[in-house]
Formats: C-alpha cells, structure tokens, sequence
C-alpha cells in the first residue's frame, strides 16, 4: 500500500514541477516583451518630446539670437549672448546623453555612438568652440579651416570667456619628406605635392599670427596657443572639456568620404580608457612640439605683424 501512495506522490510532484516550469517560461516571456515595450516607449518618448518642444529648433534660433546680439555695441547684449551659446550647449548635451541613454539600453556595440555626418565640418568646429566652458583641443593634419574669419572670432569670444584653446598641426616648417608623406592622408582639398601642403600651412599660421597680434587684446592671447607637429599623422580628433570627438581621418584618401559633410565620428568620454589614452597622446605631442609655437607671438613678433592686418575672406 505505501509503495504505490509515494508512487502517486512522486508522479504528483513531477507534475507540479513541470507545471512550475512552464510558469516560469511563461513569465520570463512575458518579462522580455515588457521590457522591449518599455524601451520601444522610452523611445518613442523621446522623439515626440523632441517633436513637442522643438529642441532642435530651439537651439537653431538662441544660436541665431546669440549672433544678432553679439553684433549690436551693448555690453549686456554681449553677456546675454554668451549666456544663450551657453545655454545651447547645455541643450545639446542633454539631447545626446539622452539619445546615448537610448541607445545603450538596445545593445552593448551602441555603447561608443557613432554620428554619421559632419566630422571636422566648419560647423562642427565652430559649435565645439561654442560649447566649450574650460577648454577645447584640436589635432588635425592640415588646418586650414581654422583661419576662417568668423571661427577665429568665435574663438576670440572663447577665450575672453575663459576657455583655454590649443590647436595642434603638421608644422609648415616640416621636412618634404613628412609633408609628402602627409598628402595621403589628406581630404579634400587634397594637397598632392610637399610644396603645396607647405604653402596650406604656412598660409594659415600667417594669419593666425596676424589675427592675433592685431585685433584680439592681451588676455584672449593668453589663452590661444597653435603647435606644429614635425611627426608623421596619425590621430585625429577635437576634445570639448571632458568629450572627445573622433573622426576617420588618418586614413588614406581613398577610404574617406567624398564630402567633408559625410565623415562620421565617434564621442568619447576623457575619462575612459580610450579617451585617456587620446588625451595623453595629444599632451605629449604638445610637449614635444614647444619649439614650433606658432602662436601666440611675442611681443618683437606681435609688434612686426601688426603693421599688416589679416587679410578678409
């Protein structure tokens, strides 16, 4: 009689705990889709909280705002100006922690973000001057970009404001052998001869040193240092205070996009391993670049330039 009682128990168990386990199963589905729902939500979310206030918008228009302000002679229009570029910074930095937020919940291969366009763009360069608060840095191959007019302005607003500017570049003094060298690696406008890339770099330290030594006073000076490099290229990337942007450049010519305005890069912070590692490569190749200032001048060299104002563009 108990033989066949404990037989019954046991088939009884076995049973409730098949059935346990297709509860179980049950509820880890019903979990996973919970949670995709709640992340397709959050996502939804987010763009319909973009769509609803118009942040991309809004930030177009105080930049806009910003611009006209800093044109009139009023010193409280001045202030107010800086406040809006500053204010669009904390705009866009939100927008982007958000989005990364977003894409890091989907998969661990999003946890770097890639932005597909815009890498070293004039835009681009000007935006991260705009946003800066304590300091930006710039290695690039070629630099010709910088001695546009209104991003030197905007980085004479910079500095005035308290932000350390360093830009790093291949020398103009350069041997042909590393300026040749360098060629391959150029976008457009491709430089195809050591003469010519020399002429390019030699071109803008010129009116770097000149935009400097004649319009901006003693204390944006103070913060605007330019290098040259006499290293073959490698990396490449412009650092926001604790961000850095890092495009595909350093590739051959070849590999990169047609258009400047569809490079993509990627966003890294400085304090990880990566962002560090860039970091340390860019303050050691500043250190090692001390005898190649290029600006600022001192004050023989300032006086000799200012005779000859930059030229407009």
């Amino acid at each position: 009689m108990i033989i066949p009682f404990l037989d019954d128990v046991k088939d009884v168990l076995s049973f409730i705990a098949d059935v346990l386990g297709i509860i179980a199963f049950a509820i880890a589905i019903i979990t996973l889709v919970r949670v995709h729902s709640v992340q397709k939500t959050q996502e939804e979310e987010r763009r319909l909280l973009h769509r609803i206030y118009g942040i991309e918008s809004l930030v177009v228009r105080l930049r806009s705002a910003s611009v006209f302000l800093r044109k009139t002679q009023d010193v409280d229009a001045s202030d107010l100006a800086e406040d809006l570029i500053r204010i669009c910074g904390q705009i866009e930095g939100i927008m982007r922690v958000l989005n990364i937020a977003g894409n890091e919940s989907k998969s661990n291969q999003s946890a770097i973000p890639l932005l597909k366009s815009g890498y070293m763009t004039p835009q681009f360069q000007k935006a991260a001057v705009m946003e800066a608060r304590h300091a930006v840095d710039f290695l690039v191959i070629r630099s010709m970009q910088f001695a546009n007019v209104d991003l030197m302005e905007e980085m004479r607003s910079a500095a005035l404001r308290g932000v350390r500017i360093r830009i790093l570049a291949i020398s103009a003094s350069a041997s042909d052998t590393l300026l040749q060298y360098a060629t391959n690696f150029l976008p457009w406008p491709v430089a195809t001869s050591a003469a010519e890339l020399r002429g390019q770099l030699q071109e803008v330290e010129n009116r770097m040193r000149q935009f400097t030594a004649s319009s901006w006073p003693e204390e944006a000076r103070r913060r605007f240092l330019y290098r040259g490099y006499n290293l073959p290229p490698n990396m490449h990337f412009a650092r926001v205070d604790s961000v850095i942007r890092q495009g595909f450049v350093g590739t051959l010519s070849s590999a990169q996009p047609g258009r400047l305005e569809d490079r993509p890069y990627i966003e890294l912070s400085t304090n990880s391993a990566p962002g560090s590692s860039l970091m340390t490569h860019f303050d050691q190749l500043w250190d090692l670049s001390a005898a190649d200032q290029v600006v600022p001048l001192s004050t023989e060299a300032q006086n000799a330039v200012q005779a000859s104002p930059p030229e407009s563009s």
